[in-house]
């Protein structure tokens, strides 16, 4: 979710107020800004090698790790389907990851288009006894 989050490109919204950014630009109210999330994501200043996946990264997170999750995005207006995601990461991937032995045979190609994912990613399954 942190390197391919379904919401890449982030979210739209107008200033409520006038805002100065830490390099000094000035945003007047009304403004449109646009943060796209992936740059959050895999923003190298909070994620040591950010662009690779290494799960133990999650075993003692800094606060600024984190502060920078944010797959679903934030406040009132965040992501329709976050329940139902939540829900399949703790009922549904647990379950496949009991019951099977999963080996990466292509990891495919990354694709964009309204959304960032792995394209022609092929696994091969074998079920444990």
């Amino acid at each position: 979710m942190r390197l391919y989050p379904v919401a890449a490109g982030g979210s739209i919204r107008t200033l409520g107020r006038d805002f100065v950014t830490d390099g000094g630009l000035f945003l007047p109210k009304g403004s449109i800004a646009f943060i796209p999330l992936i740059l959050l994501l895999r923003n190298s200043d909070i994620f040591e090698d950010a662009d690779s996946f290494i799960p133990s990264r999650w075993d003692n997170p800094t606060n600024e790790m984190e502060a920078g999750f944010l797959p679903f995005s934030l406040g009132k207006q965040n992501c329709i389907g976050q329940s139902l995601a939540t829900a399949e990461i703790y009922s549904i991937v647990p379950r496949i990851c009991a019951e099977f032995e999963l080996e990466l045979v292509d990891e495919g190609e990354t694709n964009f288009f309204l959304t960032l994912k792995p394209a022609n990613v092929m696994l091969k399954a074998k079920r444990l006894s």
